[in-house]
């Protein structure tokens, strides 16, 4: 016989919450997407759009607030809008649009540390901390990409000593050869702050690799805490 339609006949479909696997996921189509968004109007847009879509699923994820994801969602969605103009006009809007968007870009990775902070020290380290901690790594790198384009969009001069290596791919390329310690040593900052923030980005990358992660990946695996 067909179960009678209560609350145990019928089953609702199975809901499915994001993790930060999708998260790792979004970073990596955005980094994409950001290293060739000045070549079409288009691909700017997408990358625009990937860029407040990672930035709410950060949070989201993260699981802070809902007074707080509601304003700093509209301040993400109010400077995507401003960043059409901006780019239009270039001036001084621009650069409050870029100062907006330094800000904003600093929240998820701090929400990110937040959340795996307090899994670790509740549940112990499973497989969602340490995609988490992967994010994280992975936001640092597109931030300070980000960071690279600002500078040289403020100050009006190239940022790269080498000729005609500024544009938006590059600047992905150099933050993350920075934040690994690569060093290629083919494309390096033309002037003082550049190379104090590359610097920066080095130490950030090593101290992260030697702490967080280190940490991280030594506690995997020895399976959550079990509660009293």
């Amino acid at each position: 016989m067909r179960p009678p339609l209560g609350k145990k006949g019928l089953k609702g479909p199975r809901q499915v919450r994001p993790g930060y696997a999708w998260l790792l996921g979004m970073i990596l189509c955005y980094l994409i997407a950001s290293g060739f968004k000045d070549i079409d109007p288009i691909v700017w847009a997408a990358g625009i759009c990937l860029r407040v879509a990672t930035f709410l699923l950060a949070l989201y994820i993260s699981g802070v607030s809902r007074r707080y994801f509601l304003a700093t969602a509209s301040f993400a969605l109010i400077a995507a809008g401003a960043s059409i103009p901006a780019r239009m006009y270039h001036g001084w809007v621009e650069v409050v649009v870029l100062a907006a968007w330094s800000v904003i870009l600093l929240l998820p990775p701090v929400a990110i540390f937040q959340k795996i902070r307090e899994e670790f020290a509740g549940e112990g380290v499973d497989l969602e901390v340490v995609l988490g901690a992967l994010c994280a790594y992975l936001y640092i790198g597109s931030y300070f990409a980000f960071l690279y384009h600002t500078i040289a969009t403020v100050s009006a001069s190239p940022f790269f000593a080498q000729p005609g290596a500024d544009d938006m791919l590059n600047y992905v390329y150099f933050s993350f050869v920075t934040l690994t310690t690569t060093g290629y040593g083919d494309l390096s900052p033309a002037y003082g702050p550049g190379r104090m923030i590359a610097v920066i980005e080095a130490i950030i990358g090593q101290l992260y690799l030697v702490s967080v992660v280190a940490i991280v990946v030594s506690a995997f695996g020895k399976g959550k805490k079990s509660s009293p």
